[in-house]
């Protein structure tokens, strides 16, 4: 091999390392920080949810909780600094109509929530490829009655906490499960010469999968 064909060698070898050191590079940081960045998923959900209802004048009310399946998607962006993570995340879920949670004399009643929309801070730490996190933050969810002489909507705030884990399949892709409690603000509804009073709470158990970018 004569000098020339050394040098073209030589240098063709140094500009494939050079190029190839920042995706090494990159590849490397994923690998080591696989929660970090922006990302968005998908997700299905199992809702527990509580009318908590009360009737005035004196009732007796009948009370159970019933429990509904939904599906939703969420976007959010976290930072990894060695083992700590930090991030936020908001989420829109659609869910199904629940049966009557709630009798009083001859009416059955209830609320079917339409939809829900979350934004939420995270936190929690890394080991391996896995994150343990906790969660708390803004739910607002648009309830609508049944079975009431009027049937009327209003979309109520509440407060909803929880964690869960979320482990790396790759470094861009993630899957989780995770477990939340919602409580929401009281809402007062006529009917007839009654008031319901429905002071909603839910549970929400929670399975989905990210891709970060």
């Amino acid at each position: 091999m004569n000098f020339l064909s050394k040098k073209l060698v030589a240098v063709t070898l140094t500009s494939g390392a050079l190029l190839t050191a920042p995706i090494s590079a990159a590849i490397a940081a994923d690998e080591t920080a696989p929660f970090d960045g922006a990302y968005f998923g998908g997700a299905a959900t199992l809702n527990k949810s509580n009318t908590n209802a009360t009737v005035s004048p004196n009732a007796t009310m009948t009370l159970n909780s019933n429990q509904k399946a939904g599906a939703g998607f969420f976007a959010g962006f976290g930072k990894q600094v060695e083992q700590f993570y930090m991030g936020a995340e908001a989420g829109f879920y659609l869910n199904r109509n629940a049966n009557p949670t709630a009798s009083f004399g001859t009416t059955n009643t209830g609320l079917k929530s339409r939809n829900t929309i979350d934004l939420s801070g995270r936190a929690g730490f890394v080991a391996d490829q896995a994150l343990f996190y906790g969660l708390a933050g803004y739910t607002s969810t648009n309830f609508e009655t049944f079975g009431l002489a009027t049937k009327t909507s209003k979309r109520l705030n509440g407060f909803r906490y929880g964690g869960g884990i979320e482990f790396a399949v790759t470094p861009e892709m993630s899957i989780r499960g995770e477990y939340t409690h919602a409580d929401y603000k009281p809402w007062n509804v006529a009917s007839g010469s009654d008031t319901v009073r429905f002071d909603p709470s839910e549970h929400r158990f929670l399975v989905g999968a990210s891709l970060r970018f």
